[in-house]
Protein backbone atom coordinates (compact mmCIF):
# COMPACT_ATOMS: atom_id res chain seq x y z
CA UNK A 1 0.00 0.00 0.00
CA UNK A 2 2.63 2.27 1.09
CA UNK A 3 4.44 1.58 -2.10
CA UNK A 4 1.67 2.31 -4.20
CA UNK A 5 1.46 5.54 -2.42
CA UNK A 6 5.26 6.99 -2.73
CA UNK A 7 5.56 5.58 -6.23
CA UNK A 8 3.18 8.58 -7.55
CA UNK A 9 5.72 10.77 -6.54
CA UNK A 10 8.57 9.25 -7.78
CA UNK A 11 10.69 11.86 -10.00
CA UNK A 12 13.30 10.62 -11.85
CA UNK A 13 15.98 13.48 -12.34
CA UNK A 14 14.39 15.29 -15.24
CA UNK A 15 11.19 15.86 -13.75
CA UNK A 16 13.20 17.07 -10.94
CA UNK A 17 15.15 19.34 -13.30
CA UNK A 18 11.61 20.47 -14.59
CA UNK A 19 10.12 21.47 -11.14
CA UNK A 20 13.49 23.22 -10.77
CA UNK A 21 13.26 25.33 -13.68
CA UNK A 22 9.31 26.62 -12.62
CA UNK A 23 10.43 27.01 -8.99
CA UNK A 24 13.24 29.20 -10.32
CA UNK A 25 10.83 31.40 -12.35
CA UNK A 26 8.37 31.30 -10.24
CA UNK A 27 10.71 32.76 -7.19
CA UNK A 28 12.28 35.46 -9.67
CA UNK A 29 8.79 36.63 -11.05
CA UNK A 30 7.88 38.41 -7.69
CA UNK A 31 10.86 40.45 -7.69
CA UNK A 32 10.45 41.57 -11.27
CA UNK A 33 6.86 41.86 -10.45
CA UNK A 34 7.43 44.33 -7.70
CA UNK A 35 10.57 46.69 -9.61
CA UNK A 36 7.99 47.07 -12.60
CA UNK A 37 4.81 48.30 -10.24
CA UNK A 38 7.72 50.56 -8.30
CA UNK A 39 8.00 52.20 -11.28
CA UNK A 40 4.88 53.53 -11.75
CA UNK A 41 2.76 56.66 -10.90
CA UNK A 42 -0.06 57.11 -8.12
CA UNK A 43 -2.31 55.16 -7.23
CA UNK A 44 -0.37 52.23 -8.12
CA UNK A 45 2.87 53.10 -6.75
CA UNK A 46 4.48 50.72 -4.30
CA UNK A 47 4.80 52.24 -0.92
CA UNK A 48 8.15 51.16 1.29
CA UNK A 49 5.97 50.08 4.03
CA UNK A 50 4.54 46.81 3.14
CA UNK A 51 0.97 46.28 2.50
CA UNK A 52 -1.32 43.96 1.30
CA UNK A 53 -1.33 45.11 -2.19
CA UNK A 54 2.38 44.71 -1.84
CA UNK A 55 1.71 41.19 -1.21
CA UNK A 56 -1.20 40.81 -4.17
CA UNK A 57 1.29 42.41 -6.30
CA UNK A 58 4.58 39.23 -5.36
CA UNK A 59 1.78 36.60 -5.41
CA UNK A 60 0.19 37.51 -8.84
CA UNK A 61 3.25 37.87 -10.31
CA UNK A 62 4.54 34.36 -9.01
CA UNK A 63 1.13 32.84 -10.40
CA UNK A 64 1.60 34.61 -14.04
CA UNK A 65 5.13 32.87 -14.45
CA UNK A 66 3.77 30.00 -13.52
CA UNK A 67 0.98 30.18 -16.11
CA UNK A 68 3.37 31.39 -18.58
CA UNK A 69 5.80 29.17 -18.17
CA UNK A 70 3.21 26.03 -18.39
CA UNK A 71 1.52 27.67 -21.72
CA UNK A 72 4.95 28.22 -23.31
CA UNK A 73 6.33 25.10 -22.60
CA UNK A 74 5.98 23.75 -25.98
CA UNK A 75 8.69 25.90 -27.03
CA UNK A 76 10.71 25.56 -24.24
CA UNK A 77 13.28 22.60 -23.23
CA UNK A 78 14.35 21.50 -27.13
CA UNK A 79 18.26 20.82 -27.41
CA UNK A 80 20.73 22.54 -29.88
CA UNK A 81 20.22 25.77 -31.99
CA UNK A 82 17.37 25.16 -33.11
CA UNK A 83 16.28 24.52 -29.32
CA UNK A 84 17.71 27.72 -28.55
CA UNK A 85 15.85 30.11 -30.83
CA UNK A 86 12.57 28.37 -30.50
CA UNK A 87 13.02 28.73 -26.47
CA UNK A 88 13.99 32.77 -27.28
CA UNK A 89 10.10 32.74 -28.26
CA UNK A 90 9.29 30.89 -26.02
CA UNK A 91 10.82 33.38 -23.35
CA UNK A 92 8.55 36.30 -25.11
CA UNK A 93 5.46 34.08 -25.34
CA UNK A 94 6.11 33.10 -21.72
CA UNK A 95 6.43 36.97 -20.98
CA UNK A 96 3.59 38.51 -22.96
CA UNK A 97 1.14 35.71 -20.84
CA UNK A 98 2.58 36.35 -17.40
CA UNK A 99 2.24 40.08 -18.12
CA UNK A 100 -1.02 40.02 -19.32
CA UNK A 101 -2.31 37.62 -16.51
CA UNK A 102 -0.06 39.36 -13.42
CA UNK A 103 -2.03 42.53 -14.86
CA UNK A 104 -5.53 41.27 -14.93
CA UNK A 105 -4.77 39.85 -11.36
CA UNK A 106 -3.10 43.02 -10.14
CA UNK A 107 -5.65 45.79 -11.63
CA UNK A 108 -7.98 43.64 -13.60
CA UNK A 109 -9.03 45.85 -16.39
CA UNK A 110 -6.51 48.64 -16.92
CA UNK A 111 -3.65 46.13 -15.97
CA UNK A 112 -4.31 43.58 -18.93
CA UNK A 113 -4.05 46.50 -21.58
CA UNK A 114 -1.34 48.49 -19.89
CA UNK A 115 1.37 45.15 -17.78
CA UNK A 116 2.55 43.80 -21.44
CA UNK A 117 3.84 47.38 -21.93
CA UNK A 118 4.73 48.40 -18.60
CA UNK A 119 7.22 45.39 -18.56
CA UNK A 120 8.69 46.29 -22.20
CA UNK A 121 9.71 49.70 -20.70
CA UNK A 122 10.57 48.42 -17.75
CA UNK A 123 12.87 46.03 -19.04
CA UNK A 124 14.31 48.83 -21.71
CA UNK A 125 14.69 51.69 -18.91
CA UNK A 126 16.34 48.61 -16.54
CA UNK A 127 18.56 46.10 -18.55
CA UNK A 128 19.44 44.11 -15.50
CA UNK A 129 15.98 43.32 -14.89
CA UNK A 130 15.68 42.08 -18.66
CA UNK A 131 18.99 40.08 -17.55
CA UNK A 132 17.50 38.40 -14.62
CA UNK A 133 14.75 37.61 -16.34
CA UNK A 134 16.21 35.59 -19.46
CA UNK A 135 18.73 34.34 -17.28
CA UNK A 136 15.86 32.82 -14.98
CA UNK A 137 13.46 31.83 -18.03
CA UNK A 138 16.84 30.36 -20.02
CA UNK A 139 17.77 28.31 -16.86
CA UNK A 140 14.45 27.03 -17.11
CA UNK A 141 14.80 26.09 -20.70
CA UNK A 142 18.05 24.10 -19.85
CA UNK A 143 16.51 22.47 -16.99
CA UNK A 144 13.39 21.56 -19.21
CA UNK A 145 15.91 19.92 -21.74
CA UNK A 146 16.83 17.05 -19.49
CA UNK A 147 13.68 15.91 -19.89
CA UNK A 148 13.47 15.61 -23.43
CA UNK A 149 16.60 14.18 -23.22
CA UNK A 150 15.59 11.47 -20.89
CA UNK A 151 12.80 11.33 -23.18
CA UNK A 152 14.81 11.03 -26.26
CA UNK A 153 17.26 7.96 -24.58
CA UNK A 154 14.32 6.54 -22.64
CA UNK A 155 15.14 6.54 -19.37
CA UNK A 156 12.56 8.31 -17.91
CA UNK A 157 9.24 7.40 -16.17
CA UNK A 158 7.82 5.65 -19.07
CA UNK A 159 10.92 2.88 -18.68
CA UNK A 160 9.97 2.09 -15.22
CA UNK A 161 6.38 0.73 -15.89
CA UNK A 162 5.84 -3.08 -16.86
CA UNK A 163 4.35 -4.80 -19.64
CA UNK A 164 1.50 -5.26 -18.21
CA UNK A 165 0.38 -1.69 -17.25
CA UNK A 166 -0.29 -1.27 -21.15
CA UNK A 167 -3.48 -3.43 -20.60
CA UNK A 168 -6.70 -2.38 -19.47
CA UNK A 169 -7.42 -3.01 -15.66
CA UNK A 170 -10.04 -6.05 -16.41
CA UNK A 171 -7.61 -7.71 -18.75
CA UNK A 172 -5.03 -7.42 -15.59
CA UNK A 173 -7.21 -8.64 -13.44
CA UNK A 174 -8.53 -11.66 -15.86
CA UNK A 175 -4.99 -12.45 -17.26
CA UNK A 176 -2.59 -11.82 -14.25
CA UNK A 177 -4.59 -12.61 -10.75
CA UNK A 178 -2.71 -12.55 -8.08
CA UNK A 179 -3.27 -16.07 -5.77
Amino acid sequence: MFERFTKKFYLTRGEKAYLLGYLVVILVAPIVALVVMAGLAAPYTLVIEPTNFVYWVAISGAISAGVGLYLARGWMGNLGMMGIARAMVGIVIATLIAAVVAGSLTVPFEGTLYAPLMMLSAFIAKPWLAAIWLAATFGAHYLMSIVEEERAFGIGREAHRSATSQLSTLSRAQLYHRD
